[in-house]
């Protein structure tokens, strides 16, 4: 079995996604919305991994450096992350329940998919 990376999340990350609206883009094999983050002017915010821990920090950029994919979100991923709140132990807080954002595949096309309980 594959082992799942979990980059970190920050208080910044957030902050700056609760600003944002989800714009789907396409759509997974089963036909849920994949997209991105927009400010109000349209601008496209691309979420990617970057250094920063040992599995990486979750990261809103403008724009990608060379060569690298986007990875789309799933609407729920971005809910969470327009909506919710930091918790010390990493994950975060949205609707009465805890979540992280996981990366994932969905064929070639990379995703960030939440994964928590209720």
């Amino acid at each position: 079995m594959p082992v799942v990376q979990k980059p970190v999340i920050s208080d910044l990350l957030l902050g700056t996604a609760a600003r944002l609206s989800f714009r789907a883009t396409s759509r997974d094999r089963s036909g849920s919305a994949l997209g991105v983050l927009v400010d109000a002017s349209g601008a496209l915010h691309h979420l990617m991994i970057a250094a920063g821990s040992a599995e990486g920090t979750w990261t809103l950029t403008s724009a990608l450096p060379a060569g690298i994919k986007p990875i789309l979100l799933y609407e729920s991923a971005a809910n969470v992350l327009r909506g919710g709140k930091l918790g010390e132990d990493g994950n975060i807080s949205y609707q009465g329940a805890l979540y992280t954002i996981e990366p994932s595949l969905d064929g070639s096309t990379r995703t960030a998919r939440v994964s928590g309980s209720a």
